[in-house]
């Protein structure tokens, strides 16, 4: 028994590794690569019986028991909160947030936060979400953020991420600043953090074969010119991890080799600011409920 107690506390003061979106086909490769690393594991998954089957699947293919499944729904701040409230419950420290959520609408819909629901998920929750754990990330862990290579089509407007700054819904346009947004917000995150000695990079898997795509019917139409350019999810991690290992911080990492500074999507320095402070309000506003 005595042998029992000293293995829980052992595992109590091993700080987790939390992968967002976790069932996806990205999220889940990430998830099986740490998992044969031996590193405890949250999967955050909006749902949870997939998550669930994920691991006990990992478990029984790693050994690794050290897996905890938790809900969390990006879709509303109240679910970053609810997620966030169980995480601290858990009593362990986090060696690492790994954002992998995001979703990509055909249609205008609308969050319970009053926010388009692509920019919910995409920014907003994700910004949120690493703000308010980032309170429990040991020193020189990692928040990695993923972005994606649609967000050097696009640029911000000036009320983003207001619904009023979408004035026509266009799916693959909404999901481009959705990630460019986060994209400016982690230089800001990076620069914040450095002091805690809190490692912020992006991940960018480039057009990585999951349902994200096929779904969308202009990937449809292009996927005869486009199939050079997409990757399989095992190659669109490897951004993710090398981002993960990283001891630089600010950065966009993308596949084997390439990695560039997140300031040199910094096209309009007012954009940024407005964006920063905006958001801030609002997070700090949500942090307090």
């Amino acid at each position: 028994m005595a042998n029992n107690n000293q293995d829980n506390g052992a595992q109590q003061l091993r700080p987790v590794y939390i992968v967002t979106g976790a069932t996806g086909a990205m999220g889940s490769i990430i998830s099986r690569q740490l998992a044969e690393q031996g590193k405890p594991l949250v999967l955050a998954c909006r749902r949870t019986e997939r998550g669930m089957a994920l691991t006990e699947e990992l478990k029984s293919a790693t050994g690794n028991a050290d897996i905890t499944c938790m809900h969390l729904d990006m879709g509303s701040f109240g679910g970053v909160r609810e997620f966030v409230g169980s995480l601290k419950a858990l009593n362990r420290p986090v060696a690492a947030l790994i954002n992998n959520a995001a979703v990509l609408t055909r249609t205008r819909e609308m969050s319970a936060d009053g926010y388009e629901r692509t920019v919910q998920v995409n920014f907003l929750s994700a910004a949120l979400l690493a703000l308010m754990v980032e309170p429990l990330i040991v020193e020189d862990g990692h928040i990695v953020l993923t972005t994606s290579h649609m967000r050097n089509f696009v640029t911000l407007p000036f009320e983003f991420p207001a619904v009023s700054a979408i004035s026509r819904f266009m799916p693959l346009a909404v999901y481009a600043q959705s990630k460019l947004a986060l994209t400016l917000f982690s230089i800001y995150l990076s620069t914040t953090m450095r002091t805690k000695r809190i490692i912020v990079n992006m991940a960018d898997p480039g057009l990585v074969n999951t349902g994200m795509l096929t779904m969308n019917r202009l990937f449809n139409r292009m996927a005869e010119h486009m199939a050079t350019l997409i990757h399989n999810p095992e190659n669109g991690a490897i951004s993710t991890m090398r981002a993960l290992e990283s001891k630089d911080t600010g950065f966009i990492f993308k596949g084997v080799e390439n990695q560039v500074k997140a300031s040199t999507t910094l096209k309009s320095r007012e954009v940024f600011i407005k964006l920063c402070n905006d958001t801030m309000r609002l997070m700090k506003k949500e942090m307090a409920k």
